[in-house]
């Protein structure tokens, strides 16, 4: 086994598509699901949850799993090769802690808000990881050559998945939501309702809250 084999992401691509879709849906929204609802004590409800991880990260996993089928087991070379890999791993990481500051000083979210379990699991292991295998399946996958029409559909498929999940994320911008509950590490729950509305997301909790209930229902 070489050592891009033995590499726990990398061999995450070398099992087959299923495979690799079920470690990205592993990661979210099947893992954030399960942070939420061990240490944060609560149900991601999807009507109640960001666009981009109910619709936007299945539709990664899509993504990633016809990139894998492209490749065939085969391992990515040049810029879609392992390394590169890696470098995408540390941009996105990267990304990660510029953006968890950036919401946290632009009041997206307080600082409870920003110290939650998920909010946590979402920019050190969500971003970087998904980041890595995006990268190398779905980049190595829409260079491999080939012009038969499973291969193309194959690609096309890719490129509506990526782009999906993009627009999700332009709908959540505009489209807040509570996201991550104020959290208290000392008592290993979130802090006790009511929550103040100190900040964009929590005002946008506080909003959905104060709906009649025929309205909340239908969101």
């Amino acid at each position: 086994m070489s050592g891009s084999d033995s590499f726990a992401l990398e061999a995450a691509l070398r099992h087959g598509p299923w495979m690799a879709a079920l470690a990205s849906l592993a990661v979210t929204p099947l893992g954030y699901a399960l942070v939420a609802l061990v240490l944060e004590r609560r149900i991601l409800r999807p009507g109640m949850e960001f666009v981009a991880v109910s619709v936007g990260d299945p539709e990664l996993a899509v993504a990633i799993g016809l990139g894998a089928w492209l490749l065939g087991g085969r391992t990515s070379a040049g810029i879609a090769s392992p390394t590169a890999g890696m470098v995408s791993l540390t941009i996105w990481l990267g990304f990660g802690l510029w953006q968890w500051r950036n919401e946290t000083r632009h009041g997206f979210y307080t600082r409870d808000q920003a110290m939650a379990p998920t909010k946590i699991w979402h920019q050190l292991v969500v971003y970087p990881v998904l980041g890595y295998w995006i990268w190398v399946a779905c980049a190595g996958g829409l260079l491999v050559p080939g012009a038969a029409i499973a291969t193309i559909a194959a690609k096309a498929g890719i490129v509506a998945a990526i782009l999906c999940w993009a627009l999700t994320t332009i709908y959540d911008r505009r489209h807040p939501k509570l996201g991550h509950p104020p959290y208290d590490w000392r008592k290993i729950r979130p802090k006790a309702k009511p929550w103040p509305p100190l900040s964009t997301s929590l005002r946008a909790y506080t909003g959905h809250q104060m709906l009649p209930s025929s309205l909340s229902d239908c969101r």
